[in-house]
């Protein structure tokens, strides 16, 4: 973990001015700056970064942050990378927790070997393929499969000649170990040779006469290598790849999506394909934003990697049987996950990488278009050709669509799917969920009946609460929080600062949040509070988590002119002069909302009672507590109707 007193440095020394300046072109404007958002297409400038509270806000689409959220928006990182990131920017050095730090230190030393041999080797790599240009057999495969320059180079193209230790022994010459070498996958020891072994004799190339495919992490680092072999050998297999170590995991890779990680954002789907040349055709024909699981079955790192970035997925597979059979194959993860998913089945013969080069890249995007099916009637039309169209195939296409069916998390989404498979299989769409239902259970039967119920978009009533009234106490609880984040540290009375009468008034209440988040960080912020004795936007705009409401509450799309109020005599109250009333009347809200709980809960009792005696201090509760939510609401000035 990052140490807290590194996180501090990296908040203080990153000017988000700078940051965002890199990938937005910024103009002056008033005491921040403005530009055309980066997260959506505009011709008006509606994102502004305000350096002072060092946040950036779109009024447009609405993201905004803090400058830790905006590399983590613009580039997909994750909160660790995002720090690292600025901490390299700004040439600041990681510290990690005392707690990990030896143990840290070892696999990061382990981390940095491996990504430095495979940057040497891309690079050796890189030379040989353009040694002897007309006859390097690497070069003219590319050449022959219709790439570029600017794709190879893009991709980072290779070679590895033939022979057994040209890449061992100029690795080993460079000071590179047998140990880093190998644990990298590019070289091998021989059987008989000892594992602590250093003699170069022992050891030979892994890549050998074979064209390289890069495999990039999402930051562009190398993680491994694809090796296509070019005579066709069948004592070896067509493609080798790097094997699984502390920097390669081939399950929460995909092929290309570092050059692709910018057009799948702008145009929000990410087209699948299986193979390394089916990308780089695609990207090379204008089609950016294509990546590849490379020949391994789907995963659900890979499809949670995809929604960084969107949440649309196209695949793209041969038309064949294996191709077909392909196109399902991790459906159930992206419907898991959330993710719209389509299908484009070529025709028989046909891949990605050939039907590019037939059509053109304007004329696969077209039929790309054209032909691009609902997954879920997709693998309908598919089942029913496969089972056939009496009762009992479309009875086994039924069951075998609400089985996947069944996975989706979203009710409204999951029943909106079942009419639709209902319709294409032409059933009754009741029939269809009275099937999801008994599949759900079938699959839950260790969990309570309503969870079931939940699994097919049945949701039993919650008569305890109304759902009005939680959704208005989470949203002053929201207002509260806001609140403390934009007037925590200024007076509430001429003894005490709004964090101190509000903390105060939550413990004498014992108050219990309705919005668990929010909850949450009013807990953490009373922590903070109690240690340094006063509640700061320092807290807020460091939290990982409120980025984009820190920018919400703060950032002003408009300016009231000073000619209001002089020249127009136009006086207009500001937030910062209500704030007192705006955090009473929350508090006052919140008191009224458990007061409203307790109440239902006494009638509730009180209709279930039968003994005199309960019934009458029931009674007697019911009468006070009218009279403190009478009390309450005349505070916030409302008229109570019973």
């Amino acid at each position: 973990m990052i140490g807290q007193q590194t996180i501090d440095q990296i908040y203080s020394a990153a000017r988000i001015d700078e940051v965002v300046g890199e990938f937005v072109k910024l103009k002056r404007s008033g005491s921040g700056f403005q530009g055309l958002c980066p997260f959506h297409n505009e011709k008006t400038p509606s994102f502004r970064v305000t350096p002072s509270l060092n946040i950036y806000k779109c009024f447009g689409c609405g993201k905004g942050g803090t400058v830790v959220d905006f590399i983590m928006e613009h580039e997909k990182f994750t909160y660790p990378e995002a720090l690292r990131y600025l901490a390299n920017r700004y040439h600041i050095e990681i510290e990690e927790d005392q707690s990990n730090k030896e143990e840290l230190s070892e696999q990061v030393q382990i981390r940095e070997g491996l990504y430095a041999a495979l940057e040497f080797a891309r690079k050796f790599f890189i030379q040989k393929l353009f040694e002897n240009e007309d006859e390097n057999k690497g070069l003219n495969y590319f050449r022959d499969r219709g790439l570029n320059g600017l794709s190879i180079d893009e991709f980072a193209l290779g070679y590895a000649p033939a022979g057994w230790r040209n890449f061992t022994d100029h690795a080993l010459k460079n000071g590179f170990t047998p140990d880093v070498l190998t644990r990298a996958g590019l070289i091998k020891r021989k059987p008989e040779a000892s594992e602590t072994s250093t003699e170069p004799e022992d050891y030979y190339d892994a890549y050998r006469d074979r064209v390289i495919f890069p495999i990039h992490g999402v930051h562009g680092k190398v993680l491994g290598f694809g090796g296509r072999q070019l005579e066709k050998n069948d004592k070896s297999p067509k493609y080798i790849n790097s094997p699984e170590n502390e920097v390669y995991h081939k399950s929460q890779v995909l092929y290309g999506l570092y050059q692709a990680r910018h057009e799948l954002r702008k145009r929000d789907d990410c087209f699948l394909v299986e193979g390394y040349m089916d990308v780089v055709m695609l990207h090379q024909s204008g089609i950016r934003n294509a990546v590849a699981t490379s020949g391994t079955a789907l995963t659900a790192n890979q499809v949670k990697l995809i929604r960084r970035f969107t949440d649309n997925v196209t695949l793209l597979y041969d038309g064949d049987n294996a191709g077909l059979k392909a196109a399902l194959r991790g459906l159930d993860l992206l419907l898991e996950e959330g993710l719209n998913a389509h299908v484009v089945v070529f025709p028989d013969g046909e891949d990605p990488d050939s039907y590019c080069r037939k059509l053109g890249g304007q004329g696969l995007d077209d039929f790309i278009t054209s032909n691009k099916k609902d997954i879920i009637l997709f693998m309908a039309e598919l089942l029913l050709e496969e089972h056939g169209t009496s009762p009992n195939g479309i009875a086994q296409t039924a069951d075998h669509i609400v089985q996947t069916l069944n996975r989706i998390q979203d009710p409204i989404k999951r029943n909106a799917y079942i009419r639709l498979a209902a319709e294409t299989l032409h059933v009754d769409e009741e029939l269809l969920f009275d099937r999801a239902r008994k599949a759900a259970g079938r699959n839950l039967r260790t969990k309570s009946l309503e969870a079931s119920r939940q699994q097919v978009g049945i949701l039993l009533p919650k008569v305890e609460k109304d759902p009005k009234k939680v959704k208005e106490e989470g949203d002053k609880e929201l207002q509260l929080l806001v609140s403390l984040m934009k007037y925590g540290v200024e007076p509430m009375t001429d003894e005490v600062d709004v964090a101190t009468y509000v903390f105060s008034e939550l413990h004498n209440d014992k108050y219990v949040f309705e919005n668990n988040f929010v909850g949450q960080v009013i807990q953490e912020a009373f922590e903070y509070f109690r240690e340094l004795g006063k509640l700061d936007l320092q807290f807020f705009l460091k939290h990982k988590d409120l980025g984009k409401m820190v920018a919400d509450a703060l950032a002003q799309q408009y300016e009231l002119s000073p000619k209001w109020s002089s020249q127009f005599e136009i006086n207009v109250k500001t937030d910062r002069e209500n704030y007192r009333e705006e955090i009473k009347a929350n508090l006052y809200y919140l008191k009224l909302y458990k007061v409203d709980e307790v109440l239902r809960k006494n009638e509730l009792d009180l209709k279930q009672a039968k003994i005199e005696e309960d019934i009458m201090r029931m009674q007697r509760k019911h009468s006070r507590l009218l009279e403190l939510r009478s009390a309450i609401a005349h505070h916030i000035g409302n008229v109570v109707l019973r």
